[in-house]
């Protein structure tokens, strides 16, 4: 054995038996950008970013985070969080957002605050100024804290394995998905929810393509469109079915306003009892006539 070939072999020998391994490489540093951290954001599996045992250690959950198109969603005791993108305005009310300190926060990330109707709102946003965000929603005034908790507690996970470089899981739609489509473009024109709903609005959606809002947050006169994934829609009290556009519907009135679902595909999970639904909302004088009118010219066109 030559002299070189002695040393290597001395040398791999002393490093098992030292137990010697390279170094971890770092963490990364460079700035994050929502698409790096998330690639393709019309499938993003938010539930894969959540820390689980530590959200069920703080809190503890009431039911299992349940994947929907954009965003995840689950209950504590006293509150409904939902974790995903926001709506497509977001931008402009982040600008005067409320700073958050946060432990341990890289890559030209930042924690912000806002509050809708007093539940509290918590927004990570990325180094291109792109965000998403955590909304709460709680059943009692005593539960604020619990909310802003599970708000925290949510972001904290998904921070942590961002900033380490973990990549964000996908959920894998079929071809004839609803996922597949644009909620702004797919089944109206702008033109058609404006003349229907008596003024002139436009479709403003989120970055996932899934939701569309045509009006303003709040505003007398709007409709709203969502592509989600859920348990299979049925008839209850207040609920009627009824058939629109050739397809089994649900509506609903609700405080001046009117929903109306349809079923479609299983969901991508086959080992969840979930089904892929378009949701409809609107609000405005005779709300139900609207809504049924759009589902008339909407549902005939969603994928068979």
């Amino acid at each position: 054995m030559g002299r070189s070939t002695a040393f290597a072999v001395l040398t791999a020998a002393i490093l098992v038996l030292t137990g010697c391994t390279a170094a971890p490489p770092p963490p990364p540093s460079s700035p994050l950008t929502l698409r790096e951290a998330l690639g393709d954001p019309t499938t993003v599996d938010f539930c894969g970013l959540l820390d689980l045992p530590d959200l069920d250690s703080a809190l503890p959950l009431e039911s299992r985070p349940s994947p929907s198109m954009g965003s995840c969603s689950f209950r504590t005791k006293n509150a409904l969080i939902s974790f995903g993108f926001p709506e497509d305005r977001a931008k402009e009310r982040l600008a005067g957002a409320t700073p958050v300190a946060w432990q341990d926060l890289t890559r030209d990330l930042r924690v912000v605050r806002t509050d809708l109707e007093d539940q509290p709102l918590l927004h990570l946003v990325f180094a291109d100024d792109s965000s998403i965000r955590v909304g709460t929603f709680f059943t009692s005034p005593g539960s604020a804290s619990e909310s802003l908790t599970a708000a925290t507690k949510t972001l904290e996970g998904a921070v942590r394995s961002l900033v380490a470089g973990k990549q964000a899981a996908h959920l894998g739609y079929r071809e004839n998905s609803l996922a597949r489509l644009d909620a702004c473009t797919a089944l109206w024109s702008d033109a058609e929810v404006s003349a229907r709903l008596g003024t002139a609005v436009a479709g403003k959606g989120d970055l996932s393509r899934h939701r569309c809002l045509w009006g303003e947050q709040g505003a007398d006169r709007l409709v709203r469109l969502e592509f989600g994934l859920g348990p299979r829609p049925k008839a209850a009290a207040s609920v009627r079915e009824e058939t629109l556009g050739g397809r089994k519907s649900f509506v609903q009135e609700i405080s001046g306003g009117c929903t109306i679902q349809t079923s479609h595909i299983e969901g991508p999970d086959a080992n969840r009892n979930q089904v892929e639904h378009a949701l409809l909302a609107v609000q405005a004088p005779n709300a139900c006539d609207v809504a049924r009118e759009l589902a008339n010219v909407a549902w005939p066109k969603l994928p068979a």
